[in-house]
């Protein structure tokens, strides 16, 4: 006796469709969290680097102050500058220079930013309980002045 499979491909193809837009959802989120997240890391080490050089060389090397190194408008200029036409600037926050203009022997660059997943699985289970559909990460980065 034959059997009728008619239909059997359209079958197994709304069963499996799903899952391979799922995972394929989830690999374009994944590239866009670690795109995001390493340029965040090159940000800060950028900035970080900017701050850390010395204007003048002739200027004594235990000599910290505002004069000696790069003002805060440059570094975050610097800071600015390496930003992803991905990232949102009003999605970055708790964005901050410590050591720039000041005395201090090192400098560090510190931010957080919140990136939108498109997944909609994902967001839940992974995502931020302050901004529901959002994942935040944070970058730091530490030079010591020249």
């Amino acid at each position: 006796m034959k059997k009728n499979r008619t239909g059997q491909a359209l079958v197994e193809f709304a069963l499996v469709f799903p899952i391979f837009i799922f995972v394929v959802l989830g690999l374009i989120d994944f590239s866009r969290v670690f795109h995001a997240w390493s340029t965040l890391n090159f940000q800060c080490v950028q900035a970080a680097r900017a701050a850390a050089v010395r204007l003048d060389p002739m200027i004594a090397r235990n000599v910290f102050g505002s004069g000696t190194h790069t003002s805060l408008a440059t570094v975050t200029a610097t800071f600015d500058q390496f930003r992803s036409p991905m990232m949102i600037p009003s999605l970055y926050h708790d964005r901050g220079f410590s050591g720039v203009g000041e005395s201090a022997a090192s400098v560090t660059v510190y931010a957080q930013y919140d990136l939108e997943l498109l997944t909609p699985g994902i967001a839940a289970l992974i995502g931020s309980s302050a901004k529901p559909g959002f994942i935040t990460f944070s970058a730091r980065a530490q030079e010591i002045k020249e």
